[in-house]
């Protein structure tokens, strides 16, 4: 099953090295810490190789002696005693663990805090990119990334990097001691290495594009419950619970079938890696049982080579699983930088770009405008807009009213044309100083979980409660004191405990607080009862004064009193002036407003 999203999804092919360079300067700020960790893994690694050798020792000095007197020789001292040679070997064992414990805690400290960066600049990163990029991406893709990917690269940095270097530098260290302990064996032994690097190669590229097509499954799932989640009443109303019950299982089983062949070749994988570790001891076994019997090798020599291809193929099998960890990381990894490397918007908040204090007017001089560069959605679009006054925006569905929205709020870029601020070119101001002086109130008023002060106040200014609550009153939001707590009245989810006409008037109280010099009303009385309407219009009006405005609007009653009116269609202004102008004109306009008062 094809869906939106896999058509959305890209192959990502950036190379293992450019993702980490991407990703260093999260890592940067704990390198010291990395480096401590290395070394303490370090003195681990050397502890545990050194404890075969000590077998050895307790084998030749003490179980079976070699020669004729007990007792075995660690650098100047000598150990005669069985008894004490356990006490030193315990005292050996229990650094061994300290320092690993200080290890594991120094790492996961440094992973936490490198995933706490990286998920709160990622999060702040998307907030900036423009409006575009949320319109490829669907909101399960994105809660994707900030969530799951980001999770899924803790283990990259609390136990993959570190420990891969730990058991490559393991299984170098026994190559060397087996060297030191029996040539002939340890160089047939050496005959399996290449073998074991080719297939963790081969085997790693095939998990890398497994776990990429896991990782895309797993999105197209959280995609689908949110939007179940979203559309819950439409999907009850409409008994549609099979269809996309249907729909979501489909993507569950492409999951699982993903899922299923990343398990499949590990499956094959380890029974492999398996198979060479008994294949070593049979080596062993037939050579080194030769050589005890010729005295060219002595017991405790033997059973130290077979405890360390143990350990050999211990660090083996977890590089097999860390290396399934860190396929899947990196494939997350790549996702991220993805998202990172979507940066156009910020271009427009550069300091070298022009201030402005104040929008004292706005015009539009033959812009044109297409959303994905084939279909012209606004065409030759001209208007001039003074402080003070009114512009409202009528037209079908679709005929390009919230376009022009889109373009003045630096939402989308025009293709041609002029759009001008103050006279100035709107590519070349900081778009952050058009946003800080315009407020929108939209079609579906937008409130987010917390305190109505929180959803009023401005962000960045210290605004004091009487500021506040003089912008709830000037917005007919009085309901909000008689009704509710006041400033302190908690918004939950989906802005409930709020009727939507309640919603839009705490929409028009926040913009009140901003103060802007530039209101834009998106279709802000749809939907309404006449009731809610009036209080809305009422507080719209006020809102209006001495302002720049845009209405954009169905009903023509909204938009009579502006003193310029444009009327769309198909992307081009088919008429333009004020009420009484278009009125006298009998068009368009005038044969709308009769079928309305009909």
């Amino acid at each position: 099953m094809k869906t939106d999203i896999n058509l959305q999804e890209k192959e990502i092919t950036l190379a293992d090295f450019n993702v980490v360079k991407k990703l260093w300067p999260f890592i940067k700020p704990y390198a010291w810490m990395l480096i401590l960790s290395t070394f303490l893994v370090t003195l681990v690694t050397c502890f545990e190789l050194l404890m075969p050798l000590f077998i050895q020792k307790a084998f030749d000095g003490f179980i079976v002696p070699v020669g004729l007197e007990k007792g075995i020789r660690i650098l100047d001292f000598k150990i005669e005693s069985f008894k004490t040679f356990c006490m030193f070997f315990s005292i050996f064992i229990l650094a061994s663990f300290v320092i690993d414990f200080f290890q594991s805690l120094f790492m996961e400290y440094t992973g936490q805090k490198i995933i706490l960066n990286l998920r709160c600049t990622l999060f702040s990163h998307m907030t900036f990119l423009p409006v575009a990029f949320y319109d490829k991406n669907s909101s399960g893709r994105l809660v994707s990334r900030v969530a799951g990917d980001v999770e899924n690269m803790n283990e990259m940095f609390t136990s993959v990097m570190i420990f891969i270097f730990k058991d490559l530098m393991m299984m170098a260290g026994i190559l060397l001691i087996l060297y030191t302990i029996d040539i002939k064996l340890a160089f047939y032994l050496s005959l399996l290495v290449p073998v074991i690097v080719i297939s963790i190669v081969l085997f790693s590229k095939i998990l890398r594009n497994a776990f990429r097509t896991i990782r895309q499954k797993l999105a197209e799932i959280n995609h689908s419950f949110s939007e179940a989640l979203t559309g819950i009443k439409i999907i009850q109303t409409t008994s549609s619970q099979n269809r996309f019950l249907q729909r979501f299982k489909n993507l569950n089983f492409e999951h699982f079938t993903a899922a299923l062949f990343q398990i499949k070749i590990f499956s094959i994988f380890m029974p492999f890696i398996g198979f060479l570790g008994v294949l070593s001891v049979a080596i062993i076994i037939w050579g080194g049982s030769f050589g005890v019997v010729e005295k060219s090798l002595t017991l405790g020599e033997l059973v130290a080579f077979l405890t360390y291809m143990k350990l050999f193929f211990r660090p083996l099998r977890e590089l097999s699983e860390k290396f399934n960890l860190l396929q899947s990381a990196m494939a997350s990894a790549e996702r991220i930088v993805n998202v990172l490397n979507n940066d156009k918007a910020k271009q427009r908040i550069s300091k070298t770009r022009q201030r402005i204090d104040k929008i004292s007017s706005i015009s539009f001089d033959q812009v044109n405008f297409s959303y994905d560069q084939k279909i012209m959605v606004l065409k030759n679009i001209s208007f001039h807009l003074d402080q003070g006054n009114s512009i409202g925006i009528v037209g079908q569905t679709g005929s390009g009213k919230s376009s022009i929205i889109n373009l003045i709020t630096g939402f989308y870029k025009a293709g041609d044309g002029n759009i001008a601020i103050n006279n100035i070119n709107t590519n070349s101001i900081n778009i952050k100083d058009i946003r800080n002086k315009a407020a929108l109130v939209m079609q579906d008023p937008v409130l987010f979980f917390g305190t109505i002060r929180e959803n009023i106040a401005p962000s960045g200014m210290d605004m004091d409660t009487s500021r506040l609550e003089k912008a709830l009153h000037d917005g007919n939001c009085d309901f909000l004191f008689e009704k509710f707590s006041g400033l302190d009245t908690l918004i939950k989810e989906g802005g409930r405990p709020l009727s939507s006409g309640q919603k839009q008037l705490v929409c028009i109280a926040r913009a009140f607080a901003f103060n802007p010099d530039l209101i834009i009303f998106d279709e802000a009385t749809s939907y309404m009862d006449s009731q809610s309407e009036q209080k809305v219009h009422d507080a719209m009006n006020k809102l209006m004064k001495g302002r720049l405005s845009i209405i954009i609007a169905h009903r023509l009653s909204t938009v009579r009193n502006c003193d310029t009116i444009l009327l769309l269609r198909d992307g081009k202004i088919r008429e333009q002036g004020s009420h009484g102008e278009l009125v006298r004109l009998k068009g368009e306009y005038y044969h709308l407003l009769k079928k309305e008062r009909i």
